[in-house]
């Protein structure tokens, strides 16, 4: 008995991340990638625009999902690395990880990067980028 419980435990390990993220990549044609920290001001003004976005537009209506990787503290980039990785974003998330105040826009089906948005980026400009971008793929 505690060999089968170990197998069906060895296989939920390997088949569930890949099936979650095969229905998220189905599900959204966008990922919004926000590198976060609470201590940085690009973050707080981009990330006030993005709420402002996502209500003016009803951007949550739509086929793209938010994901924020905050890097605050160790505790935040771990859970962080976690999500990326179960996003398939791993090598984004290693290769920004030590930035913060951005968002990257990023196709979900093949993982390639079509567009950012920084700070400089006002609600209607993260609106009118976005819509583009889904409209494009």
């Amino acid at each position: 008995m505690k060999k089968i419980l170990l197998m069906l435990g060895l296989v939920a390990t390997f088949i569930l991340p890949t099936s979650v993220n095969a229905e998220t990549k189905s599900a959204n044609s966008l990922y919004a990638v926000a590198f976060h920290a609470d201590w940085c001001g690009s973050c707080q003004t981009l990330g006030a625009n993005v709420v402002k976005a996502r209500g003016k537009a009803d951007l949550d209506n739509k086929d793209v999902l938010f994901v924020k990787l905050d890097l605050t503290n160790a505790a935040t980039r771990h859970q962080s690395s976690l999500m990326a990785s179960a996003l398939g974003l791993g090598e984004f998330y290693k290769t920004n990880a030590g930035k913060t105040g951005f968002v990257l826009l990023v196709n979900a089906k093949n993982g390639e990067v079509v567009g950012k948005l920084t700070k400089d980026h006002d609600a209607g400009a993260i609106v009118t980028t976005i819509n583009e971008k889904i409209a494009a793929l």
